[in-house]
């Protein structure tokens, strides 16, 4: 009787494996750390301005670390990914334009800008070449939720992983006006057209750590 239950469960296993219900690789798990940035370029009328943040919380999670094998990565990829930057932590090196940029990001109810993964697939890479993802997922700012496309190149150095990227998006289309600084007297227009820019520094945990 132990022989046969022996054997019936290595063939349960067997089948669950062959169906991907069961899996014998790991989840992988990488945690923010300091040293991140995150880039906002736009234009307006009198000139070009910057906004930039060093702080990009969140994490990432492989169901494999397969996803970051040159030789194995291809296709969907089974990921979690969750994206995280205090409002108030971007930055333009002027007050006054930090205070107008903060309040139409209506910062009292939303204190980040959120990025939540939804779907992930690897391109087709030559020897040599990084690995980047063609990536579907949620921006949330100023309360106001859209669909996002993103091509994200990750490059893992031990148990370091940086992903980085950059994508236009439209102030408007997340209810947000340009602004416009009252001293301008209506003169000085803010483009509707951000430019996003990102590296993001991640590193592995273990799920004790992670659990924390």
């Amino acid at each position: 009787m132990k022989v046969l239950l022996s054997i019936s469960s290595k063939s349960l296993v067997a089948a669950l494996l062959m169906f991907g219900i069961v899996s014998l690789s790991a989840q992988v798990r990488y945690q923010a750390t300091p040293g991140s940035k995150l880039k906002l370029d736009g234009t307006s009328t009198i000139h070009d301005w910057t906004v930039e943040s060093s702080i990009i919380g969140g994490f990432i999670e492989f169901e494999s670390a397969d996803a970051l094998d040159p030789a194995k990565a291809s296709g969907e990829v089974k990921a979690r990914v969750e994206v995280n930057v205090p409002v108030t932590s971007l930055k333009s090196g002027k007050k006054p334009m930090d205070e107008i940029m903060h309040d139409a990001m209506k910062v009292k109810d939303h204190k980040n800008v959120k990025f939540v993964l939804k779907d992930m697939k690897a391109q087709p890479r030559q020897a040599g070449q990084p690995l980047k993802f063609n990536t579907l997922g949620e921006l949330t700012v100023a309360g106001v939720t859209k669909p996002i496309d993103l091509v994200v190149t990750l490059e893992p150095e031990g148990n370091k992983l940086k992903a980085s990227g950059s994508k236009q998006v439209k102030m408007t289309d997340f209810g947000i006006k340009p602004p416009a600084p009252a001293l301008g007297l209506g003169f000085i227009k803010t483009a509707d057209e951000v430019t996003v820019t990102f590296e993001w520094n991640t590193r592995k945990v273990t799920k004790t750590a992670a659990a924390n």
